[in-house]
């Protein structure tokens, strides 16, 4: 049953990934109308979807650069096991 799930977890991944080449109505007469354009397009798209993971990443590098929050993440999934006293709200603040 567990590779039963995974299977069809992959077939539907693969069939939704066929589909999935839908563009706008602009995007999609500028890259019919020449065959040049077609590598500015890409790289204009590339352009606008590096910003979310730079980002992200700030985020994530922001966040976890906090000492408590690190201490709070490592105790919440139990990397400090020899940790003797609580994490409670008062010491959060």
């Amino acid at each position: 049953m567990k590779h039963l799930n995974k299977i069809i977890l992959l077939i539907t991944a693969l069939a939704i990934s066929s589909s999935a080449t839908a563009q706008c109505a602009m995007c999609k007469a500028t890259a019919e109308s020449s065959k040049d354009v077609g590598g500015g397009l890409n790289a204009g798209i590339e352009y606008i979807m590096l910003f979310p993971y730079i980002l992200l990443v700030l985020f994530v590098f922001i966040a976890f650069s906090n000492k408590k929050l690190k201490q709070f993440v490592r105790e919440l999934f139990g990397f400090d096991k020899n940790k003797k006293d609580d994490f409670d709200a008062e010491s959060w603040y």
